[in-house]
């Protein structure tokens, strides 16, 4: 068989689709629990950069140029390897966190940054004046924000939030490094059993491909609906 051949037959890697479907559940839930994360944090961070103290604004600067600027690889080694060693000798007990909780905390860490920026820039477009009506109205300024701000701030700033979604997905390729049984793992265990490198690998990127692809057309599909009814 030649190397070609190999390639193509991709008839092994449909023989272990039951372990490799497993991984890339795994690899779902990894990317559904830190976009969660992200959003989260993301979202406070913003208020923090646009808040009127500058202390706060200080802090949430530091945190949004921290990792928007550190690479994932190495925010998931330091809180894997790195993080549990600072708390156990500040607390004085030993702790560990499992290859799971440290993938989500790292990737939700690191893609907080970028949707800090992304909402901050979303929030800083509308117009003063709106918010000006609204604190008129006597709208308080949590309602200003749920109300008029963050409505028109989502529908401009959906495309860039959606492509940010995919590039989480994207990053979660990167836990195997931390023993995380995603897709890649379990393609690594397997490889090391069948020692067919070629198809196995060919498998599972056009299934990283495919994934990708289709929640780029139904994201990029959404968006277009949801800016042109208004529903933002």
């Amino acid at each position: 068989m030649t190397a070609l051949e190999e390639v193509l037959d991709l008839t092994i890697f449909w023989e272990y689709r039951s372990i490799l479907l497993v991984g890339i559940l795994t690899n779902i839930k990894v990317w559904i629990w830190a976009l969660l994360l992200a959003h989260g944090l993301g979202f406070t961070v913003c208020l923090m950069r646009i808040s009127q103290m500058r202390l706060a604004r200080i802090v949430g600067t530091a945190y949004a140029e921290l990792f928007r600027n550190t690479p994932e690889y190495m925010l998931l080694i330091w809180v894997h390897f790195v993080f549990p060693i600072l708390l156990s000798y500040s607390l004085h007990m030993k702790v560990n966190f499992s290859p799971l909780f440290s993938s989500v905390l790292a990737l939700g860490l690191a893609y907080s940054g970028f949707l800090t920026e992304t909402y901050r820039s979303g929030m800083l477009s509308v117009s003063r004046g709106h918010v000006e009506a609204g604190h008129a109205l006597g709208m308080s300024d949590f309602q200003c924000i749920t109300r008029i701000i963050m409505p028109q701030a989502v529908r401009r700033v959906l495309p860039e939030l959606l492509n940010q979604a995919i590039s989480l997905f994207k990053a979660t390729t990167l836990v195997s490094l931390i023993a995380v049984p995603d897709l890649l793992y379990n393609v690594v265990i397997v490889t090391q059993e069948e020692m067919r490198p070629l198809p196995l690998y060919t498998g599972a990127a056009i299934v990283y491909c495919l994934i990708i692809f289709t929640a780029s057309t139904v994201a990029r599909q959404l968006s277009e609906k949801w800016r042109q009814r208004g529903w933002a």
